[in-house]
């Protein structure tokens, strides 16, 4: 093999690092570009990213070539450069653009011709000298949209797409050491049109369409298409061009691992797993070899002749014992179990020298996608239905459309992000349109129980993609890069619709020669394969309706039981809302609004129709503080009813109800903006009362409130049936109650759900238009095992929610206590309604008594608490990067507080009355809808 053969740009895509171990293992502990590898005698060492030293500028900028980028000379004009990162973010990072994102419009602030050239980004490294047999390999985790590399005055090759790696055998460009000079040209996008343009006053989404103004965008196929706007994303002027994740060198011996696959297979009974490992080889000459690993603490070791070039070897359980797992620890989703992992440990060796190896974290789980259904029309199908080692899992998840607008999201705040699903008890993200394809991301899901429905780049948002062949080789990428990770439970073809039949036969083409054991769809809409799953669809709605209007439509009557995109209006809160808009702005909604997503997609008419829905319901909006306290109880009925409604007929068949729910997947929980709709949490990741909403109504037992029959249903997604009493407490507005009940439960089913009562008749004989109602399950011994709490319209007068103002205000004891806790600093807040008043949504904040600036990440064990009288809740509180600690305060607010007759005390931190948010009642009203 020569030289010029060796210093190859791998086209076919080979994984470095089969899914798990490029951060597990050539990435974690990366170094610094100017540090010094250790041991610079071993033929491999680990990855070293290359992250300090860049600069760029716009193509149009210069007149150099790649040659002489990548070249010793000095070279003018060059702005410092983020990587990873786009060139927005550089030119955020400089000071050329204030963050654009926070009180601006997008489109106004920053010209949408960032787009409209192609951009060099340069940098130089320091390379060890290399020793006889030892190979050097540059590496590209990812970049957008085209790429063309030169290193040391050499063009090596090109990348295609945003989700395909680049991986180059550069040697004899390198093999004396010293200094290594790097520019890579990244191209714009084949097909771009201007931006779409918010509008307050149309009513509707950007243009009224999403994908641009035509949607050409679509065409490009691989890349972030969604940066051409969406109704939950603003155009983003240079469409996140760049090298969007972390470019690093490193080195092997003759022998490289350029993929490792390990594929467990799971018994029936669960007792044992055989492990396959399937390794491709990248050969400089004719070796023999010895294959060397170890797999939970067993040693293993072959003996194989590999040629020069590619080649494979199979590794299995039947030759190489060590590779059977006996009762092994499983991989589970959240909430059923622990997320287990193994990690495989194996190198190759040559002349008894390492030459190449790697750790690869992987876990051992069996998945059944399919329940037999007889649809609406008579058909025997299939329907989507998921089994996790023979336990049956309601799919509850949410919709992860891009993980961040810029893709400023390191990889410490995206584990934050997938932190916060896990705690909001969800147990899947659909990674909608493969937007946000990353290692840290299915890392971060295999730890915490995240299943992933993973889709690729088409939708119906615009046309088919122009290139179907660098389609569908970034696709091949993907599916090699992270097939080894536990928490991926699916691939599917795209967004909606199906996307071009060529599109379609290469992905079940190459699922079936990559990953056969895991299912594929062709959209999320709907499967044509040979064997097709059927019974789930998209299609909203999007926008608020009424808690009833969710559980009608969910009450297991009605086709098809898998929804995965139904979502509402879901506003943050005061402060963040004043963070995001422009103080001109904040009690007169404008196109600034309408730039942070307020139209939605026009279901209720837009932002306007939102406003006036919320007045209807909770009275009318008196100024932003009270726009933000109703928008609290607006999210949290409608958010904690989809999926409530779900649960309430999940799994078990009724009588009469042919389609019980089998999953449910919200639109969305994650933002990749400031925005005022679709999330459950803030782009700052302050968790709302849509994130509790969620976190409450996907408990593993829950009692449930229907709001549509008024039944009482216990939810139980447990492996095992209930026994206790559910005690129905019903409250008017002055607090006192007017009815109780107690309810036997005598064997809620495991995996179902169980009707064990009726509370409309008691509802009517509400005093008042609106009733409370606290649900309490006990076990055999009186231990509680949930509690759950509504507010309803009494059934026999309903006119929506504007009584509440004329409730009285509640009485509250606030205890924060600052202690040490297993992750470092932590508070434990005690809450206790200590009057006669219903103390309604109690919200906690943690600030900072120096600035007054919320402290964030912070993590509440439980929020927006609702107590009657006497009731009592506790709330611990992880802060991820907290102040002092004398710096440290809880901030409360709610619904009706009475100041006078509450009491705060602190120990160790400071606690005080959110006055802000409790200023709902001005002189005038200031707010004009």
């Amino acid at each position: 093999m020569t030289q010029l053969n060796r210093r190859r740009f791998l086209s076919s895509g080979i994984a470095i690092a089969g899914g798990g171990a490029l951060g597990v293992f050539a990435l974690s502990g990366t170094a610094n570009a100017q540090g010094t590898p250790a041991g610079s005698q071993a033929l491999h060492t680990d990855g070293h990213e290359i992250t300090h030293g860049w600069t760029y500028t716009a193509a149009e900028g210069t007149t150099l070539s790649g040659n002489q980028l990548a070249g010793a000379q000095a070279v003018a004009g060059l702005k410092p450069a983020v990587v990873p990162g786009t060139p927005l973010t550089s030119m955020i990072a400089g000071g050329e653009y204030p963050d654009p994102l926070y009180g601006h419009i997008v489109t106004d602030t920053v010209p949408d011709t960032l787009k409209d050239t192609d951009y060099w980004y340069r940098v130089s490294f320091p390379v060890p000298r290399l020793i006889p047999g030892q190979r050097f390999w540059l590496e590209f985790a990812g970049i957008n949209y085209l790429a063309t590399i030169w290193l040391n005055g050499k063009e090596i090759g090109t990348i295609e797409g945003a989700f395909k790696r680049g991986v180059f055998d550069v040697t004899d460009l390198v093999a004396k050491g010293g200094t290594a000079y790097l520019a890579v040209r990244i191209g714009k996008l084949d097909y771009a049109e201007g931006p779409l343009k918010p509008s307050y006053t149309s009513g509707v989404t950007r243009g009224g369409r999403n994908g641009g103004p035509t949607g050409i965008t679509l065409e490009n196929g691989p890349t972030f298409f969604c940066t051409a706007g969406w109704d939950w994303l603003p155009t983003i002027p240079d469409r996140d061009l760049g090298i969007w994740q972390p470019v690093t060198w490193s080195t092997t011996g003759p022998v490289r691992l350029a993929d490792v696959r390990v594929d467990p297979v799971l018994s029936a009974d669960l007792g044992t797993a055989d492990v396959t490992v399937d390794l491709t080889l990248d050969s400089a000459t004719r070796k023999s070899i010895v294959v060397r690993g170890a797999l939970d603490g067993r040693a293993f070791t072959k003996t194989v002749t590999v040629p020069a070039g590619a080649s494979s070897v199979t590794l299995t359980s039947k030759d190489l014992p060590a590779l059977r797992l006996n009762r092994p620890k499983l991989w589970w989703p959240n909430g059923y179990g622990d997320p287990n992992r193994y990690r495989l440990t194996i190198g190759v060796e040559s002349g008894g020298q390492v030459s190449d190896e790697r750790a690869v974290d992987f876990g051992v789980r069996r998945i059944e996608y399919r329940k037999p259904f007889t649809d609406p029309s008579g058909n025997a199908v299939n329907g989507l239905a998921i089994t996790v080692n023979n336990q049956p899992i309601l799919v509850m998840g949410g919709n992860w459309g891009l993980d961040e607008a810029l893709k400023r999201n390191a990889p410490e705040r995206l584990r934050e992000q997938v932190r916060m699903h896990r705690d909001a008890n969800l147990n899947l993200i659909r990674n909608w349109n493969g937007q946000s394809s990353s290692e840290d991301f299915y890392q971060a899901c295999d730890e915490n129980g995240i299943l992933v429905w993973q889709d690729f780049f088409s939708s119906t948002e615009g046309p088919g993609p122009a290139n179907v062949a660098r389609d569908l080789d970034d696709i091949r990428d993907c599916i090699l890069r992270f097939r080894n990770h536990p928490s991926i439970l699916l691939w599917c073809g795209g967004n909606e619709g199906p996307p071009p039949q060529p599109i379609i036969d290469g992905l079940d083409a190459l699922v079936a020669e990559l990953d056969p054991q895991r299912a594929v769809l062709t959209s999320s809409a709907g499967d044509t394969g040979k064997d097709p799953i059927n019974g789930y669809t998209s299609g909203g709605p999007y926008h608020w309706v009424t808690p009833a209007t969710h559980f009608t439509t969910n009450d297991g009557t009605h086709w098809p039981p898998f929804h995965n995109e139904v979502g509402s209006y879901s506003i943050p809160t005061l402060e963040f809302v004043r963070k995001m808009l422009p103080e001109s702005s904040w009690e007169h909604p404008d196109d600034f609004w309408a730039d942070r997503d307020v139209n939605g997609n026009g279901g209720n008419g837009g932002g306007a129709g939102y406003l006036k829905l919320t007045a209807q319901r909770y009275g009318d909006v008196q100024n932003l503080a009270d726009f933000a306290r109703k928008s609290q109880l607006m999210n949290y009925e409608c958010i904690k009813s989809i999926f409530e409604s779900h649960a309430a007929s999940m799994t078990s068949t009724a009588p009469g109800k042919p389609y019980p729910r089998t999953g449910v997947i919200m639109w969305m929980t994650n933002p990749a903006q400031p925005s005022f709709v679709w999330q459950m949490y803030s782009h700052d990741l302050e968790a709302h009362s849509s994130f509790y909403a969620v976190q409450h109504a996907c408990r593993r037992v829950n009692v449930i409130l229907d709001s549509k029959t008024f039944d009482v249903v216990v939810a139980n997604h447990t492996r095992a049936a209930l026994q206790g009493t559910v005690a129905v407490t019903l409250y008017g507005l002055d607090g006192a109650a007017f009815a109780s009940t107690s309810l036997r439960v005598n064997g809620a089913g495991a995996s179902g759900h169980t009707v064990i009562g009726n509370v409309a008749a008691q509802l009517n004989t509400a005093p008042g238009d609106v009733a409370f109602a606290r649900l309490s399950f006990t076990d055999p011994h009186g231990t509680e095992l949930v509690r759950n709490f509504y507010w309803t319209e009494n059934p026999a007068q309903a006119k929506g929610f504007t009584s509440l103002d004329d409730m009285p205000p509640a009485a509250v004891s606030v205890t924060a206590t600052a202690q040490h806790g297993r992750d470092g600093l932590e508070l434990a807040v005690a809450v206790e309604n200590v009057g006669h008043a219903l103390a309604l949504m109690v919200h906690l904040q943690v600030y900072n008594t120096r600035t007054g600036e919320r402290i964030l990440p912070a993590t509440f064990s439980d929020n927006y608490l609702n107590l009657a009288g006497g009731e009592a809740g506790t709330a611990t509180v992880r802060l991820g990067n907290p102040p002092r600690a004398d710096e440290i305060g809880v901030r409360v607010d709610g619904w009706k507080i009475d100041q006078r007759g509450s009491r705060l005390r602190g120990r160790g931190v400071a606690v005080t009355f959110n006055q802000d948010a409790l200023s709902t009642q001005p002189a005038k009203k200031t707010f004009s809808a």
